[in-house]
Formats: structure tokens, sequence, C-alpha cells
């Protein structure tokens, strides 16, 4: 073959395979992109309250997947969900508190986005029986119960797990803001009840704690005191196991990570209610 016609076929072949290498690789970075623009998706695990997708006017619920790409509408400034992504990493999906004072409740993704803080649970641990029944109910005890931050009970009602003679002695005083009021509820059977606290929700933002001995009022610590019920929590790990493709099996390794995922996203709560929980969910 003539050489200057094979340098001419060759080159023409090379010119076809650029463009058509060029295509794929356009086409390529094009699908790239709209993916990148839609955003990672995210498992919802958990929803309380209302909070709207305003693209689509849907509200996330537990099971849903989201594309975190597009404006959403809390219904109060304390409704929350838990996502858990591609990566396996917890989200807070809430009303950022810097927008509180403005009563913000139409967000971004982004603004409202915030990851969940791993909690060791040697450290807050989950407690009950062995601490207050064994030293006794005092306001150092009576902290250490209740931790430092939040502390969720499960159902709507908890008594302290203590002895008949701390109940005889104590009185149990919660002090918390409701509106432009403060509200007060004292418990001489030390429990604390859903019902009684009046709340607009599933629980208080910042609530006081107090012992009354007598006479005298001592103050104990300061929590966010949450409420959630079975129901609710049998809903979070399904879609918690199946997020992260585990099997609902009553072994230590699924115990520890359920009670993880409960102390990651509730705080502290009760060592024998949570293990009752747990058992009662994997039976």
């Amino acid at each position: 073959m003539n050489k200057s016609i094979f340098f001419i076929e060759s080159m023409q072949r090379f010119h076809f395979f650029s463009k058509k290498t060029a295509v794929s690789f356009a086409l390529c970075m094009f699908l790239f992109a709209g993916a990148f623009a839609q955003g990672e998706v995210f498992d919802i695990i958990s929803a309380r309250g209302t909070i709207t997708d305003k693209t689509t006017g849907k509200t996330l619920e537990i099971g849903d997947q989201v594309y975190l790409d597009t404006e959403l509408e809390f219904g109060t400034l304390y409704d929350r969900a838990v996502l858990l992504s591609s990566s396996k990493a917890k989200y807070f999906l809430e009303v950022p508190k810097s927008s509180f004072a403005e009563q913000q409740l139409v967000l971004s993704s982004n603004q409202a986005l915030a990851p969940v803080q791993s909690k060791s649970r040697l450290v807050t641990g989950v407690r009950g029986f062995e601490l207050l029944k064994d030293k006794g109910l005092s306001p150092e005890t009576l902290k250490e119960y209740f931790g430092p931050d939040i502390f969720t009970v499960i159902g709507t009602s908890l008594t302290l797990p203590v002895k008949k003679q701390d109940v005889d002695k104590y009185s149990l005083l919660l002090r918390y803001e409701k509106g432009n009021s403060v509200e007060e509820y004292i418990s001489n059977e030390l429990t604390i009840d859903q019902s009684n606290l009046k709340l607009e929700g599933s629980g208080i933002a910042e609530c006081y704690l107090l012992l009354k001995d007598g006479d005298e009022t001592i103050h104990v610590t300061q929590v966010a005191l949450n409420f959630v019920s079975k129901p609710q929590l049998f809903k979070e790990f399904d879609s918690l196991l199946k997020a992260t493709k585990q099997k609902k099996s009553l072994d230590d390794a699924t115990i520890e990570f359920l009670k993880q995922y409960c102390t990651d996203v509730y705080g502290v709560i009760d060592k024998v209610s949570l293990e009752k929980t747990i058992d009662e969910y994997l039976q």
C-alpha cells in the first residue's frame, strides 16, 4: 500500500475514534455531573414531627430515601430526622439553634444537616438499677443517672429505680418553660409521667431537675428530656438494620449495635428499660 494513503487512512481512523472517545467522555461527564448535582442519597432512619421536601411536597418518613439537594420545611423548631449516608455515617436533619430566634422553619438541606457525634457508652453510659439502688438516691447519683445533656424515656413514664426509703424521703421536681410561662411538676413517687407534663410535642428542650428534701430544694442538673415509644423505636431499628444490610438476630453484636444507635441519637436511657426494649424487639 502507498505509504501516504496508509497514513491518511490511519489519521482518519484515529480521528473517528478520537471523536467517539470524546463523545463518550463528554457523556460520562454529563452523567457524573447530573449525579453530583442530585447529591448523595440518604436513608431516613427516624423522623419525628413533620419535615416536608418542598420540591416534591412529600413528608419525610422512616424507611424512605432522600437526596439532600432541596428546600425543607419543618413543622416546628423541634422536628427532627435521623439520616444514614451511603458510608453509614449518621446525621441529624434539624433546625439549627442559630435559626431559633428568627423562628426560621424553611431551610436548605445544607443548613439543616449536622453529623451525629458518636458517644461512648462507657462515659455517658446507660444507667439504671445498679446506680440508684446500690449507691442510694442523692443529688450526686441522680446527676450521674441522668447524664450530661440528653435523657430519653422509652414509653410514657419512668419511675426512678430507687429504694423505698428514698421514695419516702425525696420528691422529684421538674421545672421548664412552656411558652411565656414556667411550669413545675412535682412527683412524690419519683416518677416522670409524660401525661402530667403538658408537653407540646415529645420532649422538653431545657428541663431543670431538682430534689426536694422536706423544705429544702436542691438543684441537680439540666437536660433535654425526651420521650420515645417502643413502636417508634422498633420502626427505627427495622430501618437501621435494612439500611446497613444486617439481619435481625439476638446476638451480642446486634444488641450492642442497637444500644449504640440509641445512645448516639437519644442520649442516656435507663439501662433496664433499654435492654428490655431491645430484647423484646429481637425476640
